[in-house]
């Protein structure tokens, strides 16, 4: 199956739910009209007019609130020294962006999570940068994350969910010992560092988070 929207395998170009949605789009902005069928059936008509102003109201509930920067660091960074962090920070400009496409496959059988010469694309080798990537959590974009799989306990403090406006009432009292907040587990993830790429299956197939490579740097 290749998809020739992605140009990518996984699905036929027929079954892509991502183009269809794009061209859904397209339509409703009036960029499609010459190849929009005027003979449809009424009901069809009216259940797009129905269904487009409950498109609109969802994606504009999941527009970003706002912008929430945190900070990585330490020797893995460039070292112990403040010049050498500095230098190392400075190589960032050598780091090249590289967009890489949403891979979505429709394959029922549980998929084997590997690395191979391919997850490479994009990193600068070698390196000892973290695996820092950005995440919309509660409709904020939260940038420089650090995924990190060791058994270290990181705090939240109250302060940071207020700024999420997370309310207390959410918040639920636990009485066994504090081992951490991670829950890579739930999510079946499996980290490399060494490929900056984090992999975890889906109902879709495999899903993948990159790493931002010049942002661990900064």
């Amino acid at each position: 199956k290749y998809c020739r929207y992605h140009r990518d395998h996984g699905h036929d170009t027929e079954e892509c739910r991502q183009l269809k949605n794009q061209i859904e789009d397209l339509i409703r902005k009036g960029h499609l009209r010459k190849y929009v069928d005027r003979d449809a059936p009424q009901g069809r008509r009216e259940q797009r007019r129905e269904e487009a102003p409950r498109q609109e109201e969802q994606q504009q509930q999941q527009q970003p609130r706002g912008v929430i920067h945190t900070i990585s660091g330490g020797v893995a960074s460039g070292g112990d020294d403040s010049n050498a962090r500095k230098a190392y920070g400075r190589q960032s400009l050598a780091v090249q962006q590289v967009s890489h496409s949403k891979r979505l496959r429709t394959g029922v059988d549980e998929e084997v999570i590997s690395f191979s010469e391919v997850d490479y694309e994009g990193v600068r080798l070698p390196h000892d940068d973290p695996v820092v990537v950005t995440l919309l959590v509660e409709l904020f974009t939260m940038k420089r994350i650090l995924i990190d799989n060791g058994s270290s306990t990181d705090i939240l403090y109250k302060h940071a969910f207020d700024q999420l406006r997370i309310p207390v009432d959410q918040f639920k009292p636990v009485k066994t010992p504090l081992v951490g907040f991670a829950g890579l587990n739930l999510l079946e993830a499996i980290v490399s560092t060494r490929h900056l790429l984090m992999k975890f299956p889906t109902r879709f197939g495999m899903g993948e988070v990159r790493g931002d490579q010049e942002v661990a740097r900064r």
